[in-house]
């Protein structure tokens, strides 16, 4: 996880805040023990009570999600030096706070995954997706691009199919900003690919 200023290294409660929001990854439905764990969690606290437990694991799901666009672009301007990874990666900051500040606001213990460093995960899919795209990515800058365009092919078809799941609340309007800053960044991985 990157700490506040989007270095990437480190702990942080949150990623750079106020970054502009302009995005992650393959998975299948099926739910984790982290989703499990968070029914539970939804289910006691009346905060959520607008957003079903569905709704709770695809939040956290998304948090996670979008952590592994940053990280993964970090990791890739690292290798390429291509600043088109490095200006992604301090937008996905701000995706990743956007859904961090709903999931406070509505009680959910992020914990489990906020203070997690680079490239490391409770949902094991997401765990071995960073894994394998890290390396499908570090083969050249041509294939980490090519990794950003498939990151944010899937990130919005996710953040699509989520807000449509919560239509009318004030998550809805978060994942649709999150979706026009994905539409941006697969058009900006797309134009440096040629």
């Amino acid at each position: 996880m990157r700490n506040g200023n989007g270095t990437g290294n480190g702990k942080g409660a949150k990623r750079g805040a106020s970054e502009k929001q302009t995005e992650a990854a393959e998975r299948d439905a099926s739910p984790t023990a982290a989703a499990a764990q968070d029914k539970a969690v939804a289910d006691s606290n009346p905060k959520s009570a607008g957003y079903t437990s569905a709704d709770i694991g695809e939040l956290l799901y998304m948090l996670e999600e979008e952590k592994l666009a940053g990280d993964l672009y970090e990791a890739f301007y690292a290798q390429t030096g291509a600043k088109v990874f490095k200006n992604i990666a301090k937008s996905e900051d701000g995706h990743f706070n956007a859904l961090l500040n709903q999931a406070e606001k509505i009680g959910l213990d992020t914990d489990a995954f906020t203070f997690l460093p680079a490239g490391e995960y409770v949902n094991d899919e997401i765990q071995d997706l960073y894994d394998s795209l890290l390396k499908q990515g570090s083969a050249s800058k041509t294939a980490a691009l090519e990794v950003g365009v498939l990151i944010e092919e899937t990130d919005i078809l996710d953040l699509a199919a989520a807000a449509a799941a919560v239509y009318g609340t004030a998550l809805e309007s978060v994942y649709e900003r999150l979706l026009a800053g994905s539409s941006n960044h697969l058009d900006a991985f797309e134009a440096a690919l040629g």
